[in-house]
């Protein structure tokens, strides 16, 4: 990963000296919004008596964008982000009268790679379209412990490689010379595969759930497609 983030930056820096009139960088936060829409992680099961509901809560990603001039039309993206993901796994048994709930996150670094092209609906303001796709790694295997059960174990093992996935952006843009570019928008993230798996384990030392050999063990698929509201400023050139 760390040979990836420093290609990154290597490529900005040509860019950004070579072609001074072609490139635009920029800085953007986006607030993460939980969506069954899209099924952004949303996921209810059910095994032996054992209810599982999965829900991601509220999230972020930040990072830096470069704009790249194509033609007087198209536009190319490239970013690097920080993605902060949380969520929610509750756990309900009826039969043995219990119910708890677990907190995680999961951490990545995404680098999109996009094309875009615009409309202009008056002078200073642009409607903005973006298609494309990202490579996501995720920064770590997740273990984490249930709020109230000590023996409420959850366990979020990352695809390996990390995963892909198709990215479209729509949003407003106000641009100015010299005080920059401003742009808020709605972006859609939406993984090829599954992202990663959660092994959710419990143990009372009466009862025990998922206490088997790791081939046979039940797991719950985390889709990982989301929705974000996208904050970006542009400095001026």
């Amino acid at each position: 990963m760390k040979s990836k983030i420093i290609f990154f930056f290597l490529i900005a820096a040509f860019i950004s000296k070579g072609q001074e009139q072609r490139a635009t960088f920029g800085i953007q936060y986006k607030p993460i919004i939980p969506s069954k829409y899209f099924n952004s992680s949303y996921q209810n099961s059910s095994q032996f008596g054992y209810d599982f509901k999965l829900s991601p809560q509220y999230s972020n990603s930040l990072g830096m964008i470069i704009r790249y001039k194509i033609s007087n039309i198209f536009w190319f993206e490239n970013a690097l982000n920080y993605t902060n993901r949380n969520y929610n796994l509750e756990l309900k048994n009826n039969n043995i009268n219990i119910s708890d709930d677990n907190n995680f996150n999961i951490r990545s670094y995404e680098i999109p790679l996009q094309l875009l092209t615009y409309i202009r609906v008056s002078n200073l303001w642009y409607v903005n379209a973006a298609f494309g796709i990202s490579n996501t790694i995720l920064a770590s295997d997740v273990q984490s412990y249930g709020n109230n059960l000590s023996g409420f174990v959850q366990n979020f093992y990352r695809k390996n490689g990390g995963y892909r996935a198709l990215l479209a952006n729509l949003g407003m843009e106000y641009r100015d010379k010299i005080k920059g570019y401003y742009y808020v928008g709605l972006s859609l993230h939406f993984p090829w595969n599954e992202t990663g798996r959660i092994y959710p384990e419990f143990s009372d030392g009466n009862n025990i759930f998922n206490d088997t050999d790791f081939d046979n063990k039940f797991f719950i698929e985390v889709p990982g497609s989301y929705v974000t509201l996208d904050l970006r400023y542009f400095f001026p050139n």
